[in-house]
């Protein structure tokens, strides 16, 4: 909306500048810029219909300057005739149209308006018509409240009908359009047609024209979603049904009739008619909400004093009784509650002025939720391996599951769906990884390794499908940042990363098992499962090709409420030990199907409590060499317990695992 800075000084007194104007009106909620000619153009937001007008702005800016609104002083002389006998008003539906008034002016002269009302009007954008139509178009854009001129010579039999539209009705607008109404619109008629789409446009049937004596004056209360409805309807918008569909002030219908007929009277050489017509359901009265001065502090973590806290309120127009808050009408769309007005003062009073602090987290008497604490917990160990963490959307396209070949049946359906690659709801994280990895790579970033912590959903024979929290990572490309060393991340690499998350929850039955079969995500021979947990390895080389990744991906998807439920809650504190440990290495030769997990199991039960680690660090087709460190807490190891020990366990793995020890 263009605001000529003029204008507004007409209705508040301030000594700022456009650029301090403009500053002052954006901090406060309305972001404006200056345009040439010091004139504002002003985005109105769609609660702030009382900011459609100049006043609704000079209001802001009186309360940011602690000013007051100059009133507008005007009289309307009346003749001795009286308007009701020159015209009848009736309302068919009162819901729709709660408030009808109307005014009759007559002997005016239409003409040219004069220029100092003429240069307002192209200055806040409006075309000049003529004196009678640009005073509507005038007061509208000062008060906010639209109105329209009728000939009266062209309203049939001298009466106004607020009524519905007839079926197939047809009407020709001002715009020059012809329009098919249906029942649900609401018109205004005469006794034959319809002269008016109520609260959006008049019909050329009954405009204002230069040969025009008599000018019917209307003033109204329109409903809005009646007027948003038939303008989105007809696709006709025009300034009038954006102020109606957003609401406008009761209070000003009647001030905005008299001015009107006020300034018709002047500037056409004619004369009001004594009385106006007002046909309205009930008067509508102010709400009042109390306000309690410690909750605005509370909220706005502020300390302003009670004087300060309502004098805003006064300065933006609001009625104050002690700390009761009466809202004016003109506020009432969108004020209803006591966090309404503690917006408004936080406003008014500058964010800028709010010492910014951290929230406060906390609940009293009620402690954090330990399922949220937990992801929180895997999230920081996932972010210091050295994965980045991503969000992607809950909601999948059947592409997304063809080219990971998930089960489309299985998915949970969107109802109404904004498009179709948003139609099902997710079964498994990782496409919405592969789909970052993929939009990554294209983007010439060589390394990507991220995380998502976030929720399936599983169909239920109950009414809600089953909702499970996953931890799912994925990683391509060289972990290390050396220019020189370009080594791939492969299946161990990840494996690392989902021990050092275990560890670090204090997991330890955890077993790596051989792939299944029958799960299609993992590349054959290259992956494990973590029983009762999840998955980890390679991507499967035809889900690799359908995303067009040339680099091998490795990826784990985890079950957070099966690793929520085996995590220690505390750890206990273990000291350093006193005595010096002995390490010895064993190679062997396996045989097919023997795992990792069971010659490390079978290293430790032979060993018994001075075992306190064995792992592999050699390998060599179906040759393994694994070192053992032997330590007791207690006193120090002679080497012939440990090589008497290291003989026990040799002994054992041949027995129980059929391997062949190299010696």
């Amino acid at each position: 909306m263009k605001v000529p800075i003029s204008w507004l000084k007409d209705l508040v007194g301030f000594r700022l500048g456009p650029d301090q104007v403009s500053k002052m009106l954006t901090m406060s909620g309305l972001e404006t810029v200056v345009e040439p000619g010091n004139i504002l153009e002003i985005d109105i937001i769609p609660n702030r219909s009382d900011c459609l007008s100049v006043r609704g702005i000079a209001r802001e800016i009186a309360a940011l300057t602690r000013t007051k609104i100059k009133s507008s002083k005007f009289l309307v002389k009346e003749s001795s005739k009286r308007a009701s006998k020159a015209l009848k008003v009736e309302v068919r539906d009162r819901k729709l149209c709660p408030r009808y008034m109307a005014r009759v002016i007559e002997n005016v002269r239409v003409g040219e308006s004069p220029e100092w009302l003429k240069k307002r009007l192209d200055r806040a954008g409006i075309r000049s018509i003529n004196n009678i139509v640009d005073v509507t178009n005038y007061l509208m854009h000062e008060l906010g409240q639209p109105m329209h001129a009728f000939d009266a010579a062209l309203v049939q039999g001298s009466m106004i009908s607020v009524r519905h539209a007839n079926p197939e009705e047809k009407i020709i607008a001002l715009d020059g359009n012809e329009y098919e109404l249906d029942a649900n619109m609401l018109v205004i008629a005469d006794t034959e047609k319809a002269i008016a789409v109520a609260g959006v446009m008049g019909a050329a049937n009954s405009e204002v024209r230069n040969n025009t004596r008599m000018v019917v004056l209307e003033s109204a209360f329109f409903d809005p979603v009646s007027v948003h409805k038939t303008s989105k309807h007809l696709k006709l918008r025009s300034e009038s049904s954006i102020r109606f569909e957003h609401g406008v002030d009761w209070e000003a219908v009647e001030e905005a009739l008299d001015r009107g007929a006020a300034m018709i009277a002047e500037l056409g050489h004619g004369y009001v008619l004594s009385g106006k017509i007002d046909v309205k359901e009930k008067d509508r009265k102010p709400k009042t909400i109390a306000l309690r001065i410690e909750k605005v502090n509370e909220i706005l973590g502020t300390d302003i004093s009670k004087s300060e806290i309502l004098n805003i309120l006064k300065y933006l127009g609001f009625g104050v009784t002690g700390t009761r808050v009466e809202i004016p009408l003109f506020r009432a769309a969108d004020i209803t509650r006591e966090i309404d007005l503690i917006e408004e003062i936080a406003r008014i009073y500058g964010y800028g002025n709010i010492v910014p602090t951290m929230p406060s987290s906390a609940f009293p008497g009620k402690k954090a939720e330990k399922m949220d604490a937990f992801r929180n917990k895997v999230a920081h160990i996932m972010v210091g391996c050295g994965l980045f963490d991503v969000q992607t959307y809950s909601m999948l396209g059947p592409k997304d599951f063809e080219k990971c070949g998930l089960d489309i049946e299985g998915a949970v359906r969107v109802d109404n769906p904004m498009n179709p690659e948003e139609s099902l709801m997710r079964t498994n994280l990782l496409p919405g990884l592969l789909n970052v990895i993929q939009y990554n790579l294209n983007r010439q970033m060589e390394n990507v390794f991220v995380f998502e912590i976030g929720k399936i959903y599983m169909p239920s024979a109950e009414k809600l499908p089953i909702e499970k929290w996953v931890l799912c990572a994925a990683a391509t490309g060289s972990p290390f940042m050396s220019a020189i060393d370009k080594g791939q991340v492969d299946y161990f690499y990840l494996k690392g990363i989902l021990d050092n998350l275990l560890s670090a929850l204090g997991i330890k039955d955890f077993k790596y098992l051989e792939a299944d079969k029958g799960i299609n995500l993992l590349q054959p021979g290259r992956g494990a499962q973590i029983e009762g947990l999840g998955m980890v390895g390679e991507l499967h080389p035809d889900i690799q090709r359908n995303y067009d990744l040339e680099k091998k991906v490795c990826f784990f998807e985890i079950d957070l409420d099966e690793l929520f439920k085996r995590a220690q809650a505390t750890k206990k504190y273990k000291p350093l030990p006193k005595f010096p440990s002995v390490a010895r290495d064993i190679a062997m030769f396996v045989p097919k199907g023997v795992s990792n997990q069971d010659i490390t199991s079978a290293i430790r039960q032979a060993g018994g409590d001075i075992v306190s680690s064995a792992f592999l660090f050699d390998k060599y087709k179906d040759s393994l060499a694994y070192r053992i460190i032997f330590q007791n807490p207690e006193r120090t190891l002679t080497d012939a317990e440990v090589n008497a020990k290291h003989e026990e366990i040799s002994k054992a793995l041949e027995s129980k695992l059929a391997v062949r020890i190299r010696k």
